[in-house]
């Protein structure tokens, strides 16, 4: 079971990045990289960590990326063989900010 998780986030991280590269056309997004997706234990619910650049605009994206959301759950349906695509949540990944930080510090 462990090993099918791991899978499907992968495959959600990849299909969301490219999804967000080459189908998403609102202004707001530009440069965003998503860092990671967790998956909840039943797989119905994902949590889809972002990253933006430049900086500063995390709030802005994170708006944008909810409003897209039922738009990138439609394609990823189209595009995945699974039997159901997880509910998306998209939250800016404070900890990979913070990790910068501390090595920026060192």
């Amino acid at each position: 079971m462990m090993r099918r998780k791991e899978r499907l986030a992968k495959l959600l991280k990849e299909e969301i990045s490219q999804i967000l590269r080459d189908e998403v056309r609102d202004p707001r997004i530009g440069m965003v990289v998503i860092t990671r997706v967790e998956l909840s234990e039943d797989m119905k619910n994902s949590k889809v960590y972002f990253t933006t650049i430049p900086e500063g605009r995390e709030k802005e994206v994170e708006d944008a990326l909810r409003s897209a959301k039922n738009y990138i759950k439609a394609l990823l349906i189209k595009r995945l063989r699974v039997k159901s695509v997880p509910e998306l949540s998209f939250k800016f990944d404070i900890d990979l900010k913070n990790l910068e930080r501390i090595w920026e510090k060192l």
